[in-house]
């Protein structure tokens, strides 16, 4: 008789939370990644790590909010670069930590595990990203890409005579003159 009491308030709890679940929670839209945030307001953002080589000998920092490039001499898809390709395709993301240039030159990427040189890459989700000084301001809307200054984003007008000339990497969420840093955008590389 126990037994049978049990099992039937367990099957009326079981009811009685799937009937006041909130659309959603419970049930799947079905195959494919469902991203989880801790809260339903948070908006989803995905991030990986990354190495940059950097230029030059001296330490210096790549900073975040740079919008950067896969490096293409180093074609191990975790190393990045800047461009100063307007509109490149090998666009990643944009760095979301600053990275400093690596401690020995000619490292490949296991060499450099545990140095100073790798940062955290956003490749989707709001973000923010500073601007090229050389260009024209964005509207709110605006498609997003590289600029002709190394680290900076522009607006993308899109480019039908350079191959290279085709990554799109998101779009901009406010207006912003040129040279503006900190200007909000959502990311969209993968």
């Amino acid at each position: 008789m126990f037994k049978k009491l049990m099992f039937l308030a367990l099957a009326i709890l079981f009811v009685c939370g799937v009937a006041f679940a909130e659309p959603g929670d419970r049930t799947s839209p079905g195959r494919g990644e469902i991203v989880q945030m801790p809260y339903k307001s948070d908006p989803p953002k995905r991030f990986r790590v990354v190495r940059w080589v950097g230029v030059g000998a001296s330490e210096s920092e790549l900073a975040k909010d740079s919008i950067v490039t896969w490096d293409i001499v180093r074609d191990d898809g975790i190393t990045i670069s800047t461009t100063t390709v307007s509109y490149d395709s090998a666009v990643a993301g944009i760095l979301v930590t600053a990275a400093l240039t690596q401690d020995t030159a000619g490292n490949t990427a296991e060499q450099d595990m545990g140095r100073d040189n790798w940062a955290w890459l956003q490749t989707y989700g709001k973000s923010q990203v500073d601007l090229s000084s050389t260009l024209v301001g964005v509207e709110a809307g605006d498609a997003m890409g590289t600029s002709s200054t190394a680290g900076k984003a522009c607006r993308y007008y899109g480019n039908t005579v350079n191959p290279r000339g085709q990554g799109y990497a998101g779009f901009f969420y406010d207006d912003a003159a040129a040279s503006a840093t900190d200007v909000e955008c959502f990311v969209k590389t993968e």
